[in-house]
Formats: C-alpha cells, sequence, structure tokens
C-alpha cells in the first residue's frame, strides 16, 4: 500500500531532484544569463502571485526548474556557479530579445532574502546593478497565512497559534550567529518567525543599505489584490519592460478561518515601529495603516 507523501517529504524530494540538476548543469554556468532583478519577499505577501504574473510576460525569463534558487540564503555555501547554472542561456536570453524588439529581462523570486540578515549585502556583492522587489502584507495577516502555510509543510510543530507567538522570541535567539556560519541554516528564522517578519523597516534599510533605495520597489499586496493593474503598471515600468494586460488571480493561498483578536492586538502592538517608520519613508502609507472609507447613504 502507498501512503501519501506529506507537503515536507514532496518538498525534501524536490529539493534533491533540483540540487542534483543544478549540479549536472554546473559546467554551463560560464553561458548562462544572471538575474535583473529579484523579488526578495515579504514571504505570504504575493511573491508567487508576482512570479506567476511576470512569468506570463514574454519579455521575462526566471530559472529553468523554479520560482527561486535561494542561492543568497540558505545556499550560499555551493558557490556561484551553482547559482549561476540554474538560470537560462545568455545566448537563449539574446535570441528572445532579438525576436521580441524589447529587452528581456532574468529573474527569480526567493521571499527569504528580504528578511536573511545577509543576504542584501550578499546580493549587492554579486549582482552590482541588480533591482529588488519587495511587497508588502498586512502583518498580521502574514503572520497568519504563514502559520497555516509552515503547518502544512511541516515546520511548525505547534497547533495554537498564540504558542507559536510565545515561542518565537526564544526560538529566534542567537539566530544571527547560526545563519553567519557556514551552511547558515536556521529552521526557527526561515519558518517560525511570525512577528518579526512583519516588521518591514529593518529589512527594507537593509535592502536600501545594499543597493539604494532607487533600486528598491517596494508594493502592497492588499493594492495588487483590489486593483492590479496600477500595481503591475509600476512593476512593469521598474523592469524596464512593456506594460502588459493582465489575468488577476491568486496563487498559493493558506490562510484558514479567522485570527483571534487578542492576537491581531499583540502582532499590531509589536509592529507599530515598524509601521510608523513605512508610512513616513515610503511613497504611500501601507493600506492597512488607512481607515476603510465609510459607506455612503442611497436614498
Amino acid at each position: 500500500m502507498k501512503l501519501p507523501l506529506s507537503d515536507m517529504a514532496r518538498y525534501r524530494l524536490f529539493l534533491a531532484w533540483l540540487h542534483t540538476t543544478q549540479q549536472v548543469a554546473r559546467p554551463t554556468a560560464p553561458w548562462r544569463a544572471t538575474p535583473d532583478f529579484l523579488i526578495v519577499g515579504a514571504q505570504r505577501s504575493g511573491t508567487t502571485t508576482l512570479y506567476r504574473l511576470l512569468a506570463d510576460h514574454p519579455a521575462v525569463r526566471f530559472p529553468r526548474l523554479t520560482k527561486g534558487v535561494h542561492w543568497f540564503d540558505v545556499e550560499y555555501h555551493r558557490g556561484p556557479s551553482w547559482y549561476r547554472s540554474g538560470f537560462p542561456l545568455r545566448a537563449s536570453v539574446e535570441k528572445a530579445t532579438r525576436e521580441l524588439g524589447e529587452g528581456v529581462v532574468v529573474g527569480e523570486a526567493a521571499p527569504y532574502y528580504g528578511f536573511h540578515p545577509f543576504a542584501p549585502a550578499r546580493i549587492a556583492e554579486h549582482l552590482p546593478e541588480v533591482r529588488l522587489v519587495m511587497i508588502l502584507r498586512d502583518p498580521v495577516t502574514r503572520a497568519w497565512s504563514q502559520f497555516h502555510h509552515e503547518r502544512a509543510r511541516g515546520y511548525e510543530p505547534l497547533a495554537d497559534f498564540g504558542a507559536a507567538l510565545d515561542a518565537e522570541e526564544s526560538r529566534l535567539a542567537g539566530a544571527e550567529e547560526v545563519l553567519a556560519g557556514r551552511p547558515g541554516h536556521h529552521l526557527a528564522h526561515q519558518h517560525q518567525s511570525y512577528v518579526a517578519r512583519g516588521r518591514y523597516d529593518e529589512q527594507i534599510r537593509r535592502l536600501w543599505a545594499a543597493v539604494g533605495r532607487d533600486r528598491v520597489l517596494v508594493l502592497y499586496t492588499e493594492e495588487l489584490e483590489r486593483d492590479p493593474g496600477p500595481t503591475l503598471d509600476a512593476l512593469h515600468d521598474f523592469l524596464g519592460i512593456s506594460r502588459r494586460q493582465v489575468e488577476p488571480g491568486r496563487w498559493n493561498p493558506r490562510s484558514q478561518g479567522s485570527i483571534p483578536d487578542e492576537h491581531v492586538a499583540r502582532i499590531r502592538a509589536a509592529t507599530a515601529a515598524s509601521d510608523a517608520w513605512l508610512a513616513a519613508e515610503l511613497p504611500t502609507p501601507p493600506p492597512w495603516l488607512v481607515p476603510a472609507a465609510a459607506p455612503t447613504e442611497t436614498g
């Protein structure tokens, strides 16, 4: 009798296949393109949706085998040629550019890059001209979605969201020291950081410090879902590709039920300073800070 594979088992089998396939392709690395842009987060905020929407654009190419290679966070010990072996051949990108009549850009979407404390500096070192895209979601709904996502994949053993919030601080203690080593994997930092990942100010400051403010585009999940046109126009302009009509969609949803009020208040308090910084520093304030318009009466 065949037993069904868990999400974690399927993910580990996929990673084993991916690593082997990229290792085989490593000798071809000198002939492969390097990324022009990276979607760096935030996790559970719409990075898969952006990836799907951009993948349909004829002037965009992603890694050959996956949405994101994750070299700058969990695979950095493998070396630059391993990373590059995951991307399309440069000749194929140049051919597509000639046939299309506009520049084709290459990118990947790896939502841990924005939260990993060392990824932005590594990105700046290896891709000095790259452009970065960060999409932000209400920290409360993002944390709730991440909890269900990690439960489904087997990375969160606690069944109660409040207990996971209680455990977060101790789970993350000493994470940066571990991440600084090789291979630098820290399970809790990557999979159980529900509140910390919603402190977007720290992440954006690191990105700005690494590559400069003008090479980081910040988008909002709520605006992408409500009216995708303007958000995608801004994204296409930032990447230097033609604007295209797209079919709205949402991929990879995970949230279940409603988040209890006491957890909402707790996450709001923990991310208040970050939210205030976003409102002061970004061109438009976060949608979750803007009061909803009162309904108008009709006669």
